[in-house]
């Protein structure tokens, strides 16, 4: 199984719309994929955002980025974000947040 964790960091403040409304919409196709497990988390000043995900397979993963809402917010992603990171790493289940935020940091 495949532990994905991402980390994004918001240009400013005026883009948590943008973000909100993108993340909202992800959330919602998460739950309706082959996602086995989620999670989101944003750091002490909501400027900085962490989302976690388990996945049986690679081509369940790929198949879940490449598509539909998630594809559309990595195109637009450079309007809200300066920064924005992924790692994937073996896993059967998530990862507690300070350990997988210090993988990712």
């Amino acid at each position: 199984m495949i532990v994905s964790i991402t980390k994004l960091e918001l240009s400013s403040y005026t883009k948590f719309k943008a973000f909100f409304g993108f993340n909202r919409k992800i959330i919602a196709e998460l739950q309706r994929s082959k996602c086995k497990a989620f999670k989101v988390s944003p750091n002490w000043s909501f400027r900085t955002w962490y989302t976690m995900t388990l996945w049986e397979t690679e081509a369940d993963l790929l198949a879940f980025y490449r598509n539909g809402t998630h594809a559309k917010a990595m195109q637009e992603a450079a309007n809200f974000s300066t920064n924005l990171k992924a790692i994937r790493i073996e896993g059967t289940e998530l990862l507690n947040w300070r350990k997988a935020k210090k993988l990712i940091n």
